[in-house]
């Protein structure tokens, strides 16, 4: 494929030319604007709007017709036109057509990576987008790099593209409101997973599932939480040591053990209450006689129901039809304390249909728990413990309990 910018004739109009030159340039816009086609008549007064301002050199006007010309919603498709508006309007610093011009390069290279100019082109008018303020666009210039980095299996593109997107406006906080910083901490978790699975880097194994994390602690419903939910769940099984938290002080340790011992260890619980309750633990300890208990692991302040309580979320669909069920999740805490390997040992059931939604809530309910205190066997030496918990949501017994073997 093969893509030309000619910005010639439109570039022409933003530039001081002679005045007796003036009347045959503006003849040459028109005669270009002539050349798109209206495809949808209940859109042409805004279409011959947009061409008027471009005749004008209104910088906005030139850059949505682009986009018409681009996609052809409205008129019939013409690249050449289309990205001469945004050439001429991108050099003249107008940020929109800067994002949108380094995006079309940035198309245009994944359909032909071998073109390392589509490449350059991008990352020069995505970077200049970045330099004007356009934060979506760091998120489109990380992509870039990150996509460009494992064609050429270079990781200096890779690591670049992480350095990029870390550098987008309150990325390392937990938000409840922008989806854009949602965008970037989940394109942050992939980054870093593509990185581990390049160069095995445990570290950046790590750094995912920090990412991961702190985009599913959200309380926003982003329409891919699923997918990340997944993502996480892929990274507490690889294997390897997960921890990220820092280890609690001895006497943050004993505090948490002196406060689980006080709420009856593990099991029981609240109950959900009469008409509503709300998403949290349910079940405990088998009945019946049982063997030696086995070494336990210890949530960092002793109080697990609590932190379920606050971070399970009932999805406002469920709520809204008054569904309640409950899902059980079993899991390892490891060597180190971090919660790895969890699966969904029973689904979530309503009326004898899966409910496939509580299922994802309550593995991602534990998988953004901190780092627990590890178990010790006898000899004081830290040993894996597992673990199980069933995550009630809506009305009916069991609303908050803890944690079953």
């Amino acid at each position: 494929m093969r893509i030309r910018v000619l910005s010639v004739v439109m570039s022409a109009i933003l530039l001081a030319i002679p005045a007796s030159a003036q009347k045959a340039n503006t003849d040459s816009i028109k005669a270009e604007m002539d050349k798109i086609e209206i495809t949808n008549q209940g859109m042409k007064a805004v279409i011959e709007n947009y061409k008027k301002g471009v005749i004008k050199g209104d910088l906005e006007s030139m850059n949505l017709l682009a986009m018409e010309c681009l996609s052809g919603k409205y008129v019939k498709p013409n690249m050449e036109i289309g990205l001469n508006l945004l050439d001429a309007a991108a050099k003249e610093n107008y940020v929109d057509a800067q994002y949108n011009l380094g995006n079309y390069f940035f198309i245009f290279w994944v359909r032909q990576q071998s073109n390392d100019g589509f490449f350059s082109q991008g990352i020069k008018w995505l970077k200049r987008a970045v330099k004007g303020g356009d934060n979506k666009a760091i998120t489109m210039l990380a992509r870039f790099y990150y996509e460009y980095g494992k064609y050429k299996k270079e990781l200096s593109y890779v690591d670049g593209a992480i350095k990029t997107l870390e550098s987008y406006p309150k990325v390392s906080e937990i938000n409840n409101k922008d989806e854009q910083v949602l965008n970037a901490q989940a394109w942050l978790g992939t980054f870093c997973l593509g990185k581990w699975r390049l160069e095995n880097d445990t570290t950046a194994l790590l750094d995912a599932k920090k990412w991961y994390r702190i985009l599913l602690k959200s309380e926003l419903e982003f329409p891919n939480f699923t997918q990340y939910i997944d993502s996480l769940q892929a990274v507490l099984s690889m294997g390897v040591p997960m921890r990220i938290d820092p280890m609690p002080t001895a006497q943050e340790i004993e505090e948490s053990k002196n406060n689980a011992n006080s709420m009856g260890g593990f099991g029981g619980g609240f109950g959900g209450g009469f008409g509503g309750g709300f998403p949290g633990m349910g079940g405990g300890a088998p009945q019946g006689p049982q063997g030696p208990r086995p070494p336990q692991a210890t949530f960092p302040g002793g109080n697990m129901q609590q932190f379920v309580r606050s971070n399970t979320n009932y999805p406002e669909n469920l709520k809204s039809q008054k569904i309640s069920g409950s899902a059980r999740i079993s899991f390892t805490v490891d060597t180190d304390g971090a919660v790895i390997n969890p699966v969904v040992s029973n689904h979530a059931v309503v009326n004898n249909v899966e409910i496939f939604i509580m299922d994802k809530e309550a593995l991602r309910t534990v998988m953004v728990m901190p780092d627990w205190i590890p178990a010790q066997d006898e000899n004081g030496k830290p040993v894996q413990a597992q673990h199980s918990a069933t995550v009630s949501f809506g009305s009916g017994r069991g609303g908050m309990g803890g944690f079953g073997f």
